[in-house]
């Protein structure tokens, strides 16, 4: 099996990772070595984190790779349980759709709230994780859908025989 290549997505979440670490990593030797604190590591490591979350989610659309259970869906003759695989991306595409635009509107409602330490636009650094990871979901699974529908994927989303 050859190794998957990565993609734009993995490098981003890569980097706010490493991110992360140098943020946190900073963060404790200011403490401890120096007896001193650094009181924005702690807000921007917690919006690293959440954009990590949230594009992750993206990213497991992507690969199909979300838990799912699928006890009784493999037990199910191909042709149900393939429509219950598309009727389930086309549920999960429908909410997402749903919190983009949502989560748009609760970005522009705190367009005026600035971060506590950094003094930054908080919906921009925190609040638009939510809806650009979520519209990200929703490429991925009409995405996912057109390869079902043109054949060229199968519709077992997820299984465990890929795992």
């Amino acid at each position: 099996m050859e190794p998957r290549r990565l993609s734009v997505g993995d490098w981003i979440i890569a980097t706010l990772f490493g991110g992360t670490i140098v943020v946190v990593a900073a963060q404790v030797i200011w403490r401890y070595v120096f007896n001193a604190s650094l009181v924005w590591t702690e807000e921007l490591s917690r919006y690293l984190f959440t954009w990590i979350i949230f594009i992750g989610a993206a990213l497991a659309i992507k690969e199909a790779t979300h838990i799912r259970i699928g006890f009784l869906v493999d037990r199910l003759p191909p042709t149900v349980a393939a429509f219950v695989n598309v009727f389930h991306l086309v549920l999960m595409v429908a909410c997402l759709a749903f919190i983009v635009g949502v989560g748009f509107q609760w970005v522009v409602i705190n367009a005026d709230t600035r971060t506590p330490a950094l003094g930054l636009p908080l919906n921009y650094v925190f609040y638009a994780a939510l809806p650009v990871a979520s519209l990200l979901g929703v490429y991925f699974g009409v995405r996912q859908l057109v390869s079902i529908i043109r054949g060229k994927t199968d519709t077992q989303i997820g299984s465990a025989e890929e795992a």
